[in-house]
């Protein structure tokens, strides 16, 4: 097998600014669709394989090395080196259970839904290696990777990746809301802000973004009897829940979404078992769907934490 060390992987561009890791990352929730892209089968396929150029894109601040081999991806980040096989993330002692995990990637809509998205035949079930190796499995382990913040005049415990993303994103929205009368009226309404909690993905046996201080709900005061989780819709509508529309579900501003989105969050409104109170970090699922949609734009959020920030 041959081996393509750090110095290759930064002449070939796939690599911004690689530094030193110190411990994060992330995965998924209740999200479905995997990506509609041909296995790789030797060693350039897998340097152009845009799930690998998303990854090292968005979190290239937090990998020591990259080495490609024919068939694998190794990363160096964290507590232990996570392989990269075919959209799967497994850690070094974990490569057998390749067949119990989903890939991580999976297709986001980058523009407004206009109906809901189909629903697919089975939820997909994550391996959360990556974020183990960063961040840890107890809750000790986790908490020393955040740190407490406020948004929107609300705090939140959150991992520090969050810090800066969630302040840029206050920033564009407090300036948006100056003159836009849906933004002003959903910040007033805003009532509790959580991110930190350890708790499982309903219907899955993955662990939640929210156990990782990845994910943020923003509740509202209300929901104005319109429907915001699929779990709750289900009691009443069990058999046509997600097909529920657009309009007669409750959801923040397109403005505000579009903000969160900017600055690397996906919304879990675009998402089939939709959670419109629901926003989680995941700059590589905006920066994949990027580059597999021809889209110029496939830069990492900006603003990204400084990974020595407590």
């Amino acid at each position: 097998m041959k081996w393509i060390t750090r110095p290759t992987v930064l002449a070939l561009g796939l690599l911004g600014t690689v530094g030193t890791s110190r411990a994060l990352l992330t995965a998924p929730k209740e999200v479905e669709e995997e990506p509609e892209i041909s296995v790789p089968v030797n060693e350039d396929d897998l340097k152009n394989d845009p799930r690998v150029r998303a990854f090292v894109l968005a979190y290239g601040q937090l990998i020591d090395s990259v080495t490609y081999g024919q068939d694998d991806v190794i990363f160096a980040l964290g507590t232990q080196p996570i392989h990269f096989q075919d959209g799967r993330m497994l850690g070094e002692d974990r490569l057998d259970r390749v067949e119990e995990c989903d890939p991580i990637f999976y297709s986001y809509s980058l523009e407004p839904l206009t109906e809901p998205p189909p629903l697919l035949d089975e939820s997909p079930t994550y391996c959360t290696d990556v974020q183990e190796s960063l961040w840890g499995q107890t809750d000790r382990e986790i908490r020393s990777h955040g740190r407490s913040t406020t948004f929107l005049d609300h705090r939140m415990f959150v991992n520090h990746l969050l810090v800066d993303a969630l302040a840029a994103v206050e920033r564009e929205i407090l300036d948006a809301a100056a003159s836009d009368g849906s933004m002003a009226a959903w910040i007033d309404q805003l009532d509790i802000t959580y991110s930190l909690m350890d708790r499982g993905i309903a219907g899955s046996p993955t662990r939640s973004h929210h156990a990782w201080g990845m994910a943020i709900d923003l509740v509202p005061k209300s929901y104005g009897r319109l429907n915001v989780y699929w779990r709750w819709s289900r009691v009443f509508n069990r058999d046509e829940w997600h097909r529920i529309p657009l309009d007669r579900r409750w959801s923040p501003p397109l403005g505000v979404v579009e903000i969160f989105e900017r600055h690397g969050f996906v919304w879990g409104g675009k998402w089939p078992h939709f959670d419109n109170i629901h926003l989680e970090y995941r700059p590589e699922i905006l920066i994949y769907n990027r580059l597999v949609s021809g889209s110029a734009d496939a830069s990492p959020p900006s603003g990204p934490a400084d990974p020595d920030r407590r």
